[in-house]
């Protein structure tokens, strides 16, 4: 049953993984608009970078036999800290001229 659990615990976390597929096509079709034509693509950049590092983040603490309440905001920590320190790297080197 043990086991069961922890399969499931890794299911959960690859749910925003097998989103983006469903979002691509969405914004893709033109389901999806945020006024911004093609480029509304490149907003799955940043949801796939969080997702990715969402879900290695929890599979690692779920192998390492962390509950639920302790694995899902320390994977989402270290997601959003990815984001933002790639967002500050972006904002720092757009000053540079690179």
């Amino acid at each position: 049953m043990r086991r069961n659990n922890r399969i499931l615990q890794v299911a959960g976390a690859a749910l925003p993984l097998l989103l983006a597929p469903m979002l691509l096509f969405s914004i893709a079709e033109g389901w999806l608009n945020f006024g911004g034509g093609e480029k509304d693509l490149l907003l799955l950049f940043p949801y796939l970078i969080f997702s990715v590092t969402f879900f290695v983040s929890a599979v690692v603490l779920i192998y390492k036999r962390c509950p639920p309440r302790r694995w899902i905001p320390r994977s989402a920590v270290v997601s959003f800290s990815l984001l933002a320190g790639l967002g500050g790297i972006a904002y720092v080197s757009s000053w540079l001229g690179v």
